[in-house]
């Protein structure tokens, strides 16, 4: 996984995904498709991977910055 991220499988195919923030360094999980992961991770574009996700998670994946990090490092709005 990218950014020192882990995968853990939880049931109906979904896969929680782990990780520091790059930039609070605090932990942050999500919870996405397993079959859209592997996709992307295949090489597919994440938003045709995973269009139900949405773009504060897929940003969490791309670049391991999570809601919080992105409002407090660019302003706006972040789930937190």
């Amino acid at each position: 996984m990218k950014h020192n991220q882990s995968v853990q499988e939880l049931e109906n195919g979904i896969v929680r995904v782990k990780g520091k923030c790059v930039f609070t360094r605090e932990e942050y999980q999500c919870e996405v498709p397993a079959a859209g992961l592997q996709r992307w991770l295949a090489g597919e574009p994440i938003q045709r991977a995973m269009p139900g996700v949405s773009p504060d998670i897929r940003e969490f994946l791309i670049s391991g910055i999570s809601p919080k990090g992105w409002s407090k490092s660019f302003g706006g709005e972040g789930d937190e």
